[in-house]
């Protein structure tokens, strides 16, 4: 039945696992924390799971209406160092092209957090970079990235957060395409 709420919307279907998801995630957490649909049938989605005792980021993609088996950011594991990172936002300007940004920390012991980017093309993702120019601006250690955007034909912005020299929250912004 249509919600009388929403009377043009179609209802979601059921919910089940990402598929590949418990391979990945040997602690007590998984979540996905972002979704972005290209084309009907043709999303991806991003979150966190645990393994070795802190987080890492995976990615899975819907193609023609079914779900592929979720994998790891490529490239996030190099840059983290074996410390926990995590993804927090995902567009996609077609389907099999994204990008999607959030933050990692240097290493296990690390408390300073980098910011990081990493895009899809063409159904394939790329490794993960730390977000150019973010290692100066970020001084006081915590950078991010909250929001990406994607436009057909590739363009993509992305925006966040990091602290300067004197510890003060600053915003910055940064374009792909």
């Amino acid at each position: 039945p249509r919600s009388t709420l929403f009377p043009y919307t179609t209802l979601f279907r059921s919910a089940r696992e990402v598929p590949g998801i418990a391979a990945l995630d040997l602690g007590p957490y998984a979540q996905v924390t972002t979704v972005s649909c290209g084309a009907a049938g043709n999303c991806s989605a991003g979150g966190t799971y645990d393994r070795s005792g802190h987080a890492h980021v995976f990615v899975v993609n819907e193609a023609g209406g079914t779900w592929g088996t979720a994998k790891q950011v490529p490239g996030v594991a190099k840059l983290a160092a074996g410390g926990p990172a995590f993804l927090n936002s995902i567009s996609c300007s077609s389907a099999g092209n994204c990008s999607a940004g959030g933050q990692y920390s240097e290493g296990p012991s690390e408390v300073i957090l980098q910011a990081f980017v990493v895009s899809e093309v063409n159904g394939t993702w790329g490794a993960a970079e730390e977000v150019p120019g973010t290692a100066v601006l970020n001084q006081g250690g915590f950078a991010e990235v909250n929001s990406v955007s994607c436009a057909p034909g590739g363009t993509c912005g992305a925006g966040g957060t990091y602290l300067d020299g004197s510890g003060s929250a600053q915003a910055f912004v940064v374009n792909k395409g």
